[in-house]
């Protein structure tokens, strides 16, 4: 049986090392309470005096030896108060990681800490799952990481990696997702850099390094310097898988409106470069009239299919008052029929750049009255989603059952047999 008589006051500033407590005018707990007798736990003072701590003063730290100290506690007490104390409590450490990650979040790029006493306190908490790493020595909490789009993940991610390594240029993918190409989180596993010197090329960790004989053109964006638009593409074209590539490419001649025989002009006077024989497939095939990358990405799943490449975005007058209707894709059969298809995807009903800010209801409704309108002027439509096209099998038995037409050229893909290892 023990009792606690606390006193009126005792309280020191929160700003030193020590401990503050404002316990009121008086509290005053005993063994032979009603409290004490009912509970049958003869730790039930100190939970009342832990919760009593923690609601005046939940941004404090209560050791055991500053309750030791102050209310003259026995070992074992010591040990029960300062855990029920502490257990909610925000630590110094804690204060000082808040500190460093918001200065990070202001500069809109991962937390890099130098100290090797933060380092392990974030790596504790990326195991604990409160904070994520994309690349080593890269932190972010996990909740600020959630409320990022795809893209911007990507771009605060590369802005660390250029804050932290000065000077180094931007390649491949990673040059890609700075000039708004591609926002697939599966190609920037690395963090693609050229390099002018053979003996640096290789993959050092996240660090994927390229070698170029001649330093290619770059420009600057964002405070990042990257290899210009021309060059990204043609790399990427060399580099990566045949689907990546065709997306990257399409959306760069979209966004910087260039035409293909640009690309193709480019990619042709390179002579003697790892790949080069892929970047030109690849620049004869990319379609700048792919409106975002899943369009894009569906297009190039089609063309390893082997079937016929698509003619998009094209435009059919309405029978009903002469309008202009457009499908995403469209076939000519041998019999010179057509085939219109249809992308859908839950970007197409809920973002409202591609909405217009009309409700998902009447999205859905345009689309069956242009769908109604298109066999109006008998041309049948296939729907397929972005599950499909990722999972192939689906796609194909669609193009199949539709009699979409084969490309007979299909064979002379340069992608064959090959296995990209840039992510």
């Amino acid at each position: 049986m023990w009792g606690l008589n606390l006193g009126a006051y005792l309280s020191v500033s929160t700003e030193s090392d020590m401990w503050g407590l404002n316990l009121g005018a008086y509290l005053s707990v005993s063994a032979e309470s009603d409290a004490y007798k009912a509970g049958g736990d003869e730790n039930r003072p100190l939970h009342t005096i832990s919760r009593f701590i923690r609601s005046q003063h939940s941004d404090l730290w209560i050791t055991a030896r500053s309750v030791v100290h102050r209310l003259r506690l026995s070992w074992h007490h010591s040990r029960i108060i300062s855990y029920l104390v502490c257990m909610d409590m925000q630590t110094k450490t804690q204060r000082r990681l808040n500190a460093l990650l918001q200065w990070f979040y202001a500069r809109r790029c991962l937390a890099s800490p130098t100290a090797p006493k933060d380092r392990r306190a974030l790596q504790r908490r990326v195991r604990s799952g409160s904070v994520v790493m994309p690349y080593k020595g890269h932190y972010i909490g996990a909740e600020e990481w959630n409320k990022l789009s795809y893209a911007e993940r990507i771009i605060w991610s590369l802005r660390s990696v250029c804050r932290r390594y000065q000077g180094i240029v931007l390649c491949g993918p990673s040059a890609a997702a700075v000039h708004g190409f591609t926002t697939s989180l599966k190609t920037q596993r690395y963090v693609h850099i050229a390099v002018s010197k053979r003996s640096q090329a290789g993959r050092h960790g996240f660090i994927f390094a390229h070698y170029y004989k001649d330093p290619p053109p770059t420009c600057e964006i964002d405070g990042m310097l990257v290899t210009d638009a021309m060059q990204t593409m043609m790399d990427c074209g060399r580099t990566l898988d045949f689907v990546n590539a065709f997306e990257i490419c399409s959306m760069g001649l979209r966004k910087c409106g260039f035409a293909n025989k640009a690309l193709q002009g480019f990619v042709g006077r390179k002579r003697r470069l790892w790949g080069i024989i892929r970047a030109r497939f690849v620049a004869e095939c990319a379609d700048l009239l792919c409106e975002n990358g899943g369009e894009a990405v569906a297009v190039a799943t089609i063309i390893e299919l082997g079937y016929k490449q698509p003619q998009t975005q094209v435009t059919f007058t309405s029978p009903l008052d002469g309008r202009e209707i457009r499908g995403d894709f469209c076939w000519e059969r041998d019999d010179g029929s057509l085939v219109v298809g249809e992308l859908d995807g839950r970007r197409k009903y809920t973002d409202p750049a591609m909405t217009n800010g009309a409700e998902i209801s009447e999205v859905i409704m345009r689309e069956k009255d242009r769908e109604s309108e298109l066999n109006m002027l008998q041309i049948p439509v296939v729907r397929f989603q972005m599950e499909h096209v990722r999972k192939r099998e689906p796609l194909r038995q669609r193009l199949e059952a539709s009699r979409i037409p084969h490309d007979s050229n299909v064979w002379r893909s340069p992608f064959a047999g090959f296995r990209c290892v840039a992510y």
